[in-house]
């Protein structure tokens, strides 16, 4: 053992203020308490969905019926399509327009002007769904009760806007919380210039959904794991059945929508199979893609008439299908 006086002296350590000990206590603290509410926080919002508002909606429903009817070729369809790529480009960069060309078959020297448009989230997500709508209006009310009104063009407020509104609500609630899977919102143009049995005539008349036909031969290589077709989804007296297709052809991805709506109790989605519809989602169904078609059925008696106006649907309506909507995206991995 060194002797005693070999030893060095130990250094003194500077005393620490009392009033210093409290603010490093404090600051310490403060940080625990912080990175706790951080913590509470963020397992509080991991599993959220965004809140889905129906008076945003129906103000969009409104806006788009506020330009007139749109009919392909008229100012009142370019100032809609025009309104659909402004908005949507607030909320992704990846907005894109398909434009196409069909000639009548009943008048081969008109030749129509579509134009399909896309918005795209989370575009390096390999695993991509698609939710969609048409979004042109009839050029013809020839369901009007009045037959001098068989030549005047539809609002398309229910058949046309209900659905497209539901979508850019959709799109603002994409750009706020991103699902954790690839969404594209398809804009279906042409669809509503079809033939009551263009199927029996096909030379001879225009089918229905030709801008859902168009988007698929544009586009060939685009696969979605599923997709979500809405149709007429704001009548204040709302009703919406399994489609009939979509049982036979997408039954899994209606299970979803049904399980969501069960959740929240909506009795609009009835528990039983609806009549088939020849709508935008047959041609991806036909190519083994499960598109399910969310639609009113019966159709209101005011369908393809100068009364499909804005005063017949409701935001309660299109905020219930809005919800079921974000439940099944925002569950979805």
């Amino acid at each position: 053992m060194a002797s005693g006086k070999n030893r060095k002296p130990l250094k003194s350590s500077k005393a620490v203020p009392a009033d210093k000990k409290s603010k490093i206590r404090l600051l310490y603290i403060a940080g625990i308490v912080i990175f706790a509410a951080a913590a509470v926080l963020f397992f509080l919002l991991k599993g959220s969905k965004p809140d889905f508002s129906g008076t945003n909606a129906y103000n969009d429903l409104v806006k788009q019926c506020s330009f007139g009817p749109r009919v392909p070729g008229t100012e009142a369809h370019k100032k809609a399509r025009e309104f659909f790529v402004e908005r949507l480009k607030k909320y992704t960069d990846l907005v894109s327009e398909e434009h196409f060309t069909y000639r009548d078959k009943k008048d081969t020297s008109k030749i129509w002007e579509g134009y399909n448009i896309i918005a795209s989230f989370n575009k390096d997500n390999t695993k991509r769904i698609m939710l969609c709508a048409h979004w042109d209006s009839r050029p013809w009310a020839d369901n009007d009760p009045d037959p001098s009104k068989h030549n005047q063009p539809v609002m398309g407020a229910n058949d046309g806007a209900s659905g497209v509104a539901v979508l850019l609500e959709m799109a603002r609630l994409f750009s706020i919380q991103k699902p954790d899977v690839g969404v594209d919102i398809v804009l279906f143009d042409l669809e509503d210039i079809g033939d009551e049995n263009a199927d029996e005539y096909p030379d001879k008349l225009n089918p229905f959904a030709i801008g859902a036909d168009k988007f698929s031969e544009m586009n060939p290589n685009y696969q979605p794991a599923w997709g979500i077709l809405l149709d007429m989804v704001g009548d204040k007296e709302l009703e919406i059945p399994k489609e009939a297709n979509s049982v036979a052809r997408a039954g899994s991805v209606l299970d979803k929508v049904w399980k969501a709506a069960e959740k929240f109790g909506y009795k609009e989605f009835k528990n039983e199979t609806g009549g088939g519809v020849g709508d935008d989602h047959i041609v991806f169904l036909k190519r083994y893609i499960p598109v399910a078609d969310l639609v009113q059925s019966p159709f209101p008696e005011y369908w393809h008439t100068t009364h499909d106006t804005p005063d017949k649907c409701s935001s309660q309506s299109l905020e219930k299908v809005g919800k079921v909507l974000v439940e099944v995206v925002y569950n979805e991995k």
